[in-house]
């Protein structure tokens, strides 16, 4: 019994002395890595390395609750260069794919921070009048419904109903055997 005491007071001070150590920098990872990333995508967009970028971009747009108006704004451009390769090149289900991350990411952001992120897509068609984020991103919106309209008009025709259930739906009680039917 002596010696129990002395062996769980150990273990207290143990446990204690873990729970002060080093403090968990987990939540900080993303941050750090979303301003490389940041560097990296300017860096890609610079040297007209569209794969790159678009591989960025996609990492980036996972943690845009973390992004700053201008990285976001980084992002949204990358975007674009990636729809107008994807024009260029008829990749067709590229440039759609790339029109939704454009459109979510955008709605996402505007959702989270409207005054900064308005300011931020002021602050970058004064440096290009030809990026007009938001006119672009309605743009956007509309082919995107566009397509899905055309694309939804097969999906939504009216589905024949289930044969299964229209069969059992017309079955009367005296066509079920008697050891199946209810108790009456």
């Amino acid at each position: 019994m002596k010696n129990i005491l002395p062996v769980l007071a150990a273990c207290l001070l143990v446990a204690c002395a873990a729970a002060c150590g080093k403090k968990n920098t987990e939540s900080e990872k993303p941050v750090e890595v979303v301003e490389q990333q940041n560097t990296q995508l300017a860096d890609a967009l610079s040297a007209g390395n569209l794969g790159t970028a678009s591989e960025l971009a996609d990492s980036m747009s996972l943690y845009v609750d973390d992004l700053t108006p201008e990285e976001t704004v980084a992002v949204l451009v990358a975007f674009m260069e990636v729809h107008n390769k994807a024009v260029k090149e008829k990749h067709r289900q590229r440039d759609l794919e790339t029109l939704r991350k454009f459109v979510d990411v955008y709605d996402i952001a505007v959702g989270i921070n409207p005054r900064d992120m308005k300011a931020a897509f002021e602050k970058a068609r004064q440096l290009n009048p030809a990026v007009n984020i938001d006119s672009i991103a309605e743009d956007f919106r509309s082919r995107l419904t566009e397509y899905d309209a055309i694309r939804g008009g097969e999906l939504t025709a009216p589905a024949k109903t289930d044969s299964v259930a229209a069969d059992s739906a017309k079955t009367a009680s005296s066509d079920i055997p008697v050891e199946l039917r209810p108790a009456e």
